[in-house]
């Protein structure tokens, strides 16, 4: 059953009346198909609509074998007039989103020559794939360029050309398309095949901000935000700083250099520390036995610190060392030994106390959330003799 498009003839349009055509049982729901609908089913990258048909909320729409399918919680009855409601504001978030990766993939494509290969519409973030390098450098140029489509208030154009006006256009896609297609232009900017709804001027999508740029399998991911998105964006990195620069004393234009001189602060004071847990080690050392096998606890020790104390110990006594310290809600621990094989000693820790971890023959780190007196008695059970740091 073909239902007619009314997305297509205006994106704009929040409310609609339709008859039923057919209402069918899908799993725990119901799949409603429409004369004809302004919900736009999932396609292209963009995320369905959602909305109401009178009170009956409508879950998602699909397109499916050329039937479009209203997912509904509750059936509707074949053959009555229903009203159509579309939740406006996920719509238009999802027209500005849209309609801000089209005008930025344009300028992209258009500087580097190179193709959109992926676009992901997520939750809170668009994600798009150029399979060409994008240079950091270039990204504030470029996004300046978008935004320029919005202060100019381009029209956003939609059509449908004949089979020889567009063998003879220039237009963007991900792959070869027959049949009708659907162009959307922003003059200037970009042309491509498209089957989402789109703003009809740029200026409604407000802003594009990219947000994060990365190596992704030889080209370059953007991560962007559009309208609504952007200026939330904005509000919350602007609450964040104005928080920064109170908790600093410093004015918000400030904070970034106020960090990094905190970032130093706190390495020096971090050497420092590393200095003295590595001298108290050292110390530690010094007075303990030439037993083959011991266990010791530390407290507030990081995984290298375990490691560094385990290899002092063997280079006095050449056996066994059984490192622990606190960390977190657990012990974080490292096995080490130039005579036996800890791989078989973590197995048998972690089938009686549990816990996990991995490493060599010679050296195995890892962690457990059983209590201290758990594995001191495990370790007192295999020959370890155990001392505690005071």
């Amino acid at each position: 059953m073909e239902t007619k498009k009314r997305y297509y003839e205006n994106a704009y349009e929040q409310e609609f009346t339709s008859k039923v055509l057919d209402c069918r049982e899908k799993g725990k729901d119901w799949a409603v198909i429409l004369e004809e609908t302004a919900f736009y089913p999932e396609g292209g990258g963009q995320p369905a609509d959602t909305g109401y048909l009178n009170d009956v909320r409508v879950k998602d729409v699909r397109e499916k074998d050329g039937e479009i399918l209203h997912i509904t919680e509750e059936p509707l009855e074949i053959g009555t007039v229903v009203t159509g409601k579309i939740d406006w504001n996920h719509r238009f978030d999802l027209m500005q989103n849209h309609s801000g990766e089209h005008i930025l993939s344009g300028v992209i494509c258009g500087k580097y020559h190179c193709e959109n290969v992926g676009f992901h519409m997520g939750k809170d973030a668009v994600l798009i794939d150029f399979n060409a390098k994008i240079p950091p450098e270039d990204l504030p140029g470029l996004e300046e360029k978008a935004n320029e489509a919005i202060w100019r208030n381009t029209q956003v154009l939609s059509y449908y050309p004949t089979p020889e006006e567009l063998d003879a256009l220039e237009y963007r896609s991900k792959k070869a398309l027959s049949g009708q297609v659907r162009i959307l232009e922003v003059p200037g900017y970009d042309r491509c095949a498209c089957c989402g709804t789109h703003v009809a001027y740029a200026g409604a999508v407000g802003q594009v901000k990219i947000l994060s740029a990365q190596n992704y399998k030889g080209g370059t991911r953007l991560e962007i935000v559009s309208g609504m998105r952007a200026l939330a964006d904005y509000q919350l990195k602007n609450r964040n700083a104005a928080q920064i620069s109170e908790l600093l004393s410093v004015p918000p234009n400030g904070i970034a250099k106020a960090v990094a001189s905190l970032k130093e602060e706190r390495d020096a004071l971090r050497q420092t520390l590393h200095k003295m847990k590595w001298g108290m080690l050292h110390r530690m050392a010094e007075d303990i036995g030439m037993d083959e096998k011991q266990a010791f606890f530390l407290r507030d020790m990081e995984a290298k610190d375990l490691v560094h104390f385990a290899d002092i110990v063997l280079e006095k006594t050449g056996g066994t060392a059984a490192v622990f310290s606190n960390a977190g809600t657990g012990y974080a621990f490292v096995l080490m030994s130039r005579k036996e094989d800890m791989r078989q000693l973590a197995a048998e820790l972690r089938e009686a106390v549990g816990g996990k971890g991995g490493g060599k023959p010679e050296s195995v780190q890892g962690r457990t959330e059983a209590k201290p007196a758990q594995w001191k008695k495990f370790l007192e059970e295999k020959g370890f003799s155990f001392r505690e740091a005071e």
